[in-house]
């Protein structure tokens, strides 16, 4: 099974409802190697990083951030170099 299918598993299994045991039954996993998957996809998110702005124009509207773990983040109101700080610590 690819690393692709892996984390399609773990992310059909989020989406499910069901525990993790159950998921496993369902689609005939063994329990202990469906639980190592999880470490791929830590591994998938820590890939993303952010870049670094040296200088950031304050502005106002809308900022949408996507991390790539399924996480969106939506702020309305000045956007500032602070703020990317706590954003790229996020």
């Amino acid at each position: 099974m690819t690393r692709s299918e892996r984390l399609e598993h773990v992310r059909s299994w989020r989406a499910s409802g069901l525990s993790r045991a159950a998921y496993c039954r369902k689609h005939e996993l063994k329990y202990g190697t469906f639980m190592s998957w999880f470490k791929l996809e830590q591994e998938t998110v820590e890939e993303g990083k952010f870049v670094a702005l040296s200088s950031v124009p304050a502005t106002e509207g809308l900022v949408e951030v996507h991390f790539s773990n399924g996480i969106r983040v939506h702020y309305r109101g000045r956007l500032d170099g602070e703020l990317i700080k706590c954003l790229q610590n996020a």
